[in-house]
């Protein structure tokens, strides 16, 4: 699904974006870290314009956006796990 703003521009959105994750707490983090890479592997953001957003190297991107992968995969994990 590509990202459509009505209230904001594209800047706008990833200053908030940006913002928001700094502050976030850990499931808030993990949450949005799940929604980055969503947006990435569905195409609706590149690699350069999330790298832009946190004003990071190349290298430095590379190793966030890991951290970010594994956020994503811990988050699924919780959010389907069951009682028995």
């Amino acid at each position: 699904m590509a990202l459509v703003l009505r209230h904001q521009t594209p800047q706008q959105f990833a200053v908030r974006l940006r913002a928001r994750f700094r502050a976030a707490d850990r499931r808030e983090a993990a949450r949005i870290a799940t929604w980055i890479m969503d947006r990435l592997d569905a195409g609706d953001i590149t690699d350069a314009q999330m790298r832009a957003v946190f004003g990071l190297t190349l290298a430095q991107w590379s190793a966030l956006k890991t951290r970010l992968t594994a956020m994503r995969t811990a988050y699924r994990a919780i959010e389907a796990a069951r009682g028995e």
